[in-house]
């Protein structure tokens, strides 16, 4: 009997790549990727002795003779967003949900500052405090109770502002920046179960 893989939630930004894990092994098995949240749609499928891909910027990528058919989305767009099955004889074997999101494009001349925008409502109870994060990395965590503000990076050249936080301000301050600052940065509310506005800023360093 095959057995489920957990549920993968991935954020991806407009246009980006992305890649969908999914094994099945057998002699000949017949693989089958749908998206079934908001609407079923099937996009692509595997069927001896080839693949047929049945909307375009979809394809089953991995090798099939090592039971990958791993499923591609290239140059996502909007719309991709949701909910992406695998099934492999008819039964599902693994379960991706896919946030689209869209990112503001910052450029800023190396050693200048810049400010990352971000809001949010903090007038909610929950929200007691904002991280924002760099390629997946936390950079900067201020926490409402104490009204402090922390970073990993020594020289604290990322700052967050606590009075403006109490306006809904949760923009992202850095000072001199260098090139290596360069890199997606994320707004996250109230640890990670919230977006801020808008939730993911490029930073683009010239």
């Amino acid at each position: 009997m095959l057995q489920c893989q957990a549920f993968i939630i991935r954020e991806v930004l407009v246009k980006d790549s992305v890649t969908f894990p999914c094994s099945c092994t057998g002699n000949c098995p017949v693989v089958q990727w749908s998206r079934f949240i908001p609407s079923y749609t099937i996009v692509s499928e595997w069927k001896c002795p080839r693949g047929q891909n049945l909307q375009k910027r979809f394809e089953i990528s991995g090798d099939s003779s090592r039971g990958d058919f791993s499923l591609m989305i290239i140059s996502v767009a909007y719309n991709d967003g949701g909910s992406y099955r695998c099934s492999c004889n008819g039964e599902t074997v693994s379960e991706v949900k896919m946030k689209v999101l869209v990112a503001t494009v910052v450029k800023v001349q190396e050693k200048q500052n810049v400010t990352l925008p971000c809001y949010g409502d903090t007038r909610r109870q929950d929200v007691k405090d904002v991280q924002w994060k760099k390629d997946g990395g936390k950079v900067v965590l201020y926490t409402h109770a104490n009204r402090s503000v922390t970073t990993d990076e020594a020289g604290s050249r990322f700052m967050m502002s606590v009075e403006d936080f109490l306006d809904g301000d949760l923009s992202l301050h850095i000072s001199s920046v260098h090139l290596s600052d360069s890199g997606e940065y994320r707004c996250l509310p109230h640890d990670e179960s919230q977006d801020g506005e808008p939730p993911t800023v490029v930073l683009k360093v010239e």
